[in-house]
């Protein structure tokens, strides 16, 4: 697996596209790798040399934005791979995976939707700056057992509480699971709440999912 991520590297940092792309194509049809395991050893850890404004004086955000376009076709180009490893047992319960209104960071909540998707679940990704009032109207209409909520910039922990307080308001049944790089970064903010499942890793989630599933 290093050595797979040591290929990807040097092509995700020259930004050549082709190269990403094509390298992942031929491990999922070769199956010399697993979802999970792109995910998890190439995609978020590769993800995760990616710099901001607050960390590195010297952020070039066109070159973030175009290694993160990068990662989304991947992804999207994984999906029938993603339904080939789906499991066949299914949960009989409906997801949808959002991020918090001011919230444009979506890959993470990409890669949580394919992981209920793997897992059995019928998840709806419907992505970034979702504004509170549409969390319960989703709900609602699509009468979710599971809202998945993905937070990765500091400055939007303020709108997760928020929206955790409205959708409380109106349903006091649905499961809100919580993750995310600002969740992690601020667990005691999050870790005494019984109105949330804060899910601090992958494992997390699946192990989350067992439980659902007994």
């Amino acid at each position: 697996m290093n050595n797979k991520f040591l290929n990807f590297m040097q092509a995700f940092n020259n930004l050549d596209k082709s190269s990403c792309v094509s390298m992942v194509y031929q491990w999922l049809s070769e199956d010399q790798i697993s979802i999970k395991e792109l995910y998890e050893d190439v995609l978020v850890e590769a993800l995760g040399y990616l710099t901001d404004v607050e960390s590195d004086p010297n952020h070039k955000i066109w070159f973030e934005h175009i290694q993160s376009s990068i990662v989304r076709t991947i992804i999207e180009m994984a999906h029938p791979f993603v339904l080939k490893e789906k499991k066949e047992s299914q949960f009989n319960l409906k997801a949808a995976v959002l991020c918090p209104d001011g919230e444009q960071h979506e890959l993470g909540a990409r890669m949580i939707n394919d992981y209920l998707v793997l897992s059995g679940v019928d998840s709806y990704f419907v992505g970034r700056d979702t504004p509170r009032k549409d969390f319960v109207d989703m709900i609602e209409v699509m009468n979710l057992d599971i809202v998945a909520m993905s937070v990765t910039n500091y400055y939007n922990t303020s709108e997760v509480n928020r929206t955790v307080d409205l959708i409380r308001a109106h349903n006091k049944h649905v499961e809100i699971l919580v993750g995310g790089r600002a969740v992690m970064n601020n667990l005691d903010t999050y870790k005494n709440n019984s109105n949330i499942q804060v899910i601090e890793s992958t494992q997390a989630l699946f192990d989350y999912l067992e439980r659902v599933r007994k």
